[in-house]
């Protein structure tokens, strides 16, 4: 999962970037949503620990892709 979790930290910050958010805001950003990122990769398959609850995530993809501006 860790590498998992990187891999959704960076493709997030990316994400962020593209979308024109403040660098100076990114990092709490990336903080709060890399679980989003994290979900699309496993696609929704779960493999060792995993903390988010299935509503939790649809919250934060909706308000992910809101932000992002639907990417």
């Amino acid at each position: 999962m860790r590498e998992t979790e990187e891999t959704a930290r960076r493709i997030c910050a990316l994400d962020l970037r593209a979308s024109g958010i403040a660098d100076s805001a990114i990092p709490a950003l990336v903080e709060r949503f890399w679980p989003v990122l994290a979900n699309e990769i496993r696609q929704g398959v779960t493999v060792g620990d995993w903390s988010f609850a299935a509503e939790e995530i649809a919250r934060l993809t909706q308000e992910y892709r809101s932000l992002i501006g639907g990417r």
